[in-house]
């Protein structure tokens, strides 16, 4: 496991320092809040993150954030970057970690609503006044559950596709079901998606299970979401839905022919946040690189590694793409933890999603 851990080069250390009078002026304009906090992370040296390779662009990305968080800070702070399953089993380790009494394998969760939701009762994210660091930059707007989760990046949900080799460009969820697709698209086996559709506000059961039925005849089979390569490569045609479009903007860059559909008939506006666990052994770094994440510079970075940003933020990407789907009156469904604690339905409907898109044919 030590092979995968990032860690600074010596020579990197010594640029860090060639940096560090620049840093201490920038440090200057920081809150007083911020500035404590900076120190305290400092002194705490390094924190620990997990996360899948494709996102943040993995262990580069991190390398990237380090350098950017140092300089920015004036801290000499060390990012451990540890390549990691899907965000749902990371969740629940740190759920089990929590209730056993153990030290967090890692100080900072990364996640949405559907992983986040189901840890709220266990009630083990730390509450952080995040406003009190970047004053007038960090709103209300971004924070959710009185601060123990903070909105990060926005994700746009819908279905990713072979531009080149689909028989349509699709426009609706609808479209999938037409013959042509037949035996040629994927979907997830978690029901990416429509979980959320399943909710007695947008869809319901009834109008979601069935369509959910008819695509389980239409798939060929299930992948996850970041493997947007399998769609570049035409070995499916498209992956219907999908988590959000960060893949397809990200394989589009590589000059391959994905792109992604945000469907006029389930568009939805999502959100990733971060969360402290109370049990964290370095929760100061884990609040600082946090912060970062919503600086202007930090957003930037988001952007570079990860293709998405937070949308309502001045000078965000994001924020343009939303915009367009706006100006076509697309109607998106604002998914938040706040609201899917809202409506309990989506998981005992998520179970019977899956049953119905794993069960073979």
């Amino acid at each position: 496991m030590s092979s995968l851990v990032l860690r600074l080069s010596s020579l990197a250390v010594a640029g860090l320092v060639a940096v560090g009078g620049a840093a201490a002026a920038s440090a200057q304009g920081m809150s007083p809040a911020l500035k404590e906090l900076a120190a305290a992370a400092n002194k705490e040296g390094s924190l620990t993150l997990s996360w899948s390779g494709s996102t943040f662009a993995g262990i580069q990305g991190a390398a990237r954030y380090q350098a950017a968080i140092n300089k920015m800070f004036g801290t000499n702070i060390r990012v451990n970057f540890l390549p990691g399953p899907d965000m749902a089993r990371i969740a629940n380790q740190l759920a089990t970690e929590f209730t056993a009494n153990q030290r967090a394998h890692v100080d900072l969760l990364l996640g949405a609503s559907p992983q986040l939701t189901p840890l709220v009762k266990i009630d083990f994210f730390e509450r952080v006044d995040w406003k009190q660091y970047l004053p007038g930059r960090i709103t209300d707007q971004m924070i959710e559950l009185d601060g123990r989760i903070i909105r990060i990046v926005t994700g746009l949900s819908g279905a990713t596709y072979n531009s080149r080799l689909a028989p349509m460009k699709p426009t609706t969820l609808a479209d999938f079901l037409r013959p042509e697709w037949k035996g040629k698209i994927a979907s997830t086996p978690y029901s990416a998606g429509f979980d959320v559709l399943y909710a007695a506000d947008v869809w319901g059961k009834e109008r979601t299970t069935e369509y959910v039925t008819k695509l389980s005849s239409q798939i060929t089979g299930l992948i996850r979401c970041g493997e947007a390569e399998r769609i570049a490569t035409g070995e499916y045609l498209a992956l219907v839905m999908d988590c959000t479009g960060q893949d397809a903007l990200q394989w589009q860059e590589k000059g391959a022919p994905v792109g992604q559909m945000m469907p006029l008939d389930a568009a939805q506006l999502r959100y990733y946040y971060f969360a402290i666990p109370k049990n964290a052994r370095h929760p100061n770094a884990a609040k600082l690189y946090s912060v970062f994440q919503m600086t202007e510079e930090g957003q930037r970075l988001s952007y570079d590694t990860w293709k998405t940003d937070l949308h309502f933020l001045p000078g965000s990407r994001m924020g343009k793409m939303v915009d367009g789907y706006m100006q076509q009156k697309v109607p998106f469904k604002e998914v938040t933890v706040e609201w899917q604690l809202q409506h309990p339905e989506i998981n005992t409907g998520r179970s019977e999603l899956i049953k119905i898109l794993t069960t073979k044919r």
